[in-house]
């Protein structure tokens, strides 16, 4: 498993009881290759040695299992540790062609965020993460708390996003963004986790006092301490 950095935060206080695997297609995903407006690569899963078991493994350029068809899943445990330092990653590169080559960047517009949508049975507190080209580095990667559904302002994505995290500097228009990615952080007890990547949306415009976005989407379906992060190898499917 490719390496990353630490977890950070305490995002809940009990670890949630295990529940069967679930399947739900995504509506940007073809046999682990993740297409959606801007952004194209393939996905992949990532921890800290010791840090969570996951399911798929993925790493040299490969998954065990595979991603296969239109499912883009990951379950297991996050290990439980007293510093919050356990983490598991669902990512993919968001400017990489089909054939598995360079992981390439892609800069943050003015306007407009993301909306991610997950199919999460058990609930587990997720965040959203976005990574630059040195995601090892606290300052070059932010993220949010994951609400199903719900739209993310780019500029709402933080570094050291938890509680009490500093400093928390915001996603500025320009940067470059390599990877994206969907973290369960730790506890300081054992937690399971069970999720599926449904779908994600990138959003040219500003959004309304109600929330309401004034522009399309790009992509997905039309329906409406330091954190983790890891830069595994792209694998071509």
């Amino acid at each position: 498993m490719e390496g990353g950095d630490r977890g950070g935060g305490n995002d809940g206080d009990s670890a949630k009881a295990d529940v069967a695997v679930v399947t739900a297609p995504s509506n940007v995903v073809s046999d682990g290759y993740v297409t959606t407006g801007p952004w194209a690569g393939y996905g992949f899963t990532a921890t800290d040695p010791g840090a969570a078991q996951i399911v798929p493994e993925c790493g040299n350029n490969s998954c065990n299992p595979p991603f296969v068809g239109n499912f883009f899943c990951m379950h297991g445990t996050v290990t439980g540790r007293a510093d919050y330092t356990g983490f598991a990653m669902l990512g993919w590169n968001v400017n990489q062609d089909s054939a598995g080559g360079e992981q390439l960047t892609w800069a943050v517009p003015e306007t407009g965020g993301l909306i991610v949508t997950v199919d999460n049975p058990s609930n587990t507190p997720l965040r959203v993460q976005l990574q630059g080209t040195d995601p090892h580095s606290s300052a070059d990667r932010w993220c949010a708390p994951l609400v199903s559904g719900q739209f993310i302002p780019w500029g709402s994505l933080l570094t050291n996003c938890w509680a009490g995290g500093k400093p928390q500097n915001p996603l500025t228009p320009g940067t470059p963004i390599q990877q994206a990615a969907i973290i369960v952080p730790g506890l300081q007890i054992d937690l399971p986790f069970n999720f599926c990547l449904v779908d994600v949306q990138i959003q040219s415009g500003q959004a309304n006092a109600d929330g309401a976005i004034n522009d399309d989407s790009e992509g997905g379906s039309n329906d409406g301490s330091d954190d983790e992060s890891a830069t595994p190898e792209p694998y071509p499917g």
